[in-house]
């Protein structure tokens, strides 16, 4: 059985709960990425997503430059443990309704994986039984 943290992306980039959603918009595209985590101080509080930025920040009209990461991201953080089946995963992320999941080792934050992560697993699946 495949295990999700063998599909994971391990770069973990984060930006302060106090930066502007216009820096993290900026941020994630100069890193073509779709989600970062959120710091507070040394520990992981949320995750702020590009989905985030459009339904909490550009569909209601809030300024990018004023409005806090903090204000918009989500928390607390969905994790699951990098051993687990990443049918598993994908389960996890259909039935709470997210396309990123951060993945943890002894409970500490070693990566995330992303619906885009997902599809490319199970396409390559399915070319491996054709």
């Amino acid at each position: 059985m495949d295990e999700l943290g063998d599909y994971m992306n391990s770069s973990i980039l984060s930006i302060d709960h106090e930066s502007s959603v216009q820096e993290a918009a900026q941020y994630m595209q100069a890193n073509h990425i779709g989600s970062l985590l959120v710091k507070k101080f040394d520990e992981f509080v949320g995750i702020v997503t590009d989905t985030d930025l459009t339904r909490k920040v550009l569909s209601p009209g809030l300024n990018p430059d004023t409005t806090e990461i903090h204000e918009i991201m989500t928390s607390p953080l969905l994790t699951m443990d990098r051993f687990m089946p990443i049918d598993q995963a994908n389960e996890f992320m259909r039935k709470n309704k997210i396309r990123h999941l951060v993945v943890t080792e002894a409970e500490k934050i070693i990566g995330v994986i992303s619906v885009r992560d997902l599809v490319a697993y199970y396409a390559q699946s399915f070319r491996m039984t054709e």
